[in-house]
């Protein structure tokens, strides 16, 4: 159920979140425009996914569960791009593409976001844009996260959605080097008109 409501968007303006950000690979799309974005659980059932993730993250999500749902049937997505988990990945880089979504997804009574990795015991989560509020903004959209207590956790806030989003949430891709564009394009169907955009905000230097 969407929550069609002028007060609700207004926080989503607040914090001038324009995207909601799901980091994949490249080789991930043509799955990703056949089926959507699906869930962890949703997505390895169906055996189409080049899984990018750390796997002990994933051992700790995969007994976690928000709103008596398991983390791994959710589709997770980012509030900041440049974040620990493209840190950890960035010999990766190459590979790797942001899709960055409708931020009205935070609209679904479904949807929670969280202060933090969502693995994390001490990440607290939250439903209703009202209480996005409560996140620590500065720590979320800050170019570092180092000099902050608890900096690394926080930087990870995520947004969750069930069970799956639909390509045309997907607003543009986003990617860091031109030589990604064209593998990208090439994913795309040719009745999706999605722009690919290169930008160094999605760069983590080696």
């Amino acid at each position: 159920m969407i929550i069609n409501s002028t007060l609700s968007e207004q926080y989503i303006c607040r914090h001038n979140i324009k995207y909601l950000y799901h980091m994949t690979a490249i080789s991930n799309l043509h799955s990703i425009f056949e089926h959507g974005l699906l869930s962890h659980n949703e997505a390895h059932r169906l055996s189409i996914i080049t899984d990018i993730s750390d796997p002990n993250v994933q051992n700790l999500r995969s007994i976690k569960r928000v709103n008596n749902i398991s983390l791994h049937n959710y589709v997770p997505f980012y509030f900041s791009p440049r974040n620990p988990m493209l840190y950890v990945r960035q010999e990766m880089q190459n590979q790797i593409a942001f899709l960055s979504t409708d931020p009205r997804l935070l609209l679904d009574s479904s949807t929670i976001f969280s202060d933090g990795n969502a693995a994390a015991q001490n990440t607290n989560f939250y439903c209703g844009t009202p209480l996005l509020d409560e996140l620590p903004w500065n720590i979320i959209n800050a170019y570092y996260w180092n000099e902050f207590e608890d900096g690394k956790r926080i930087k990870c806030a995520e947004v969750l959605v069930y069970p799956r989003v639909e390509v045309q949430r997907i607003l543009k891709i986003f990617c860091y080097s031109n030589q990604q564009t064209p593998l990208i394009l090439q994913a795309l169907p040719r009745n999706v008109n999605i722009p690919v955009l290169r930008s160094c905000t999605y760069r983590i230097n080696p």
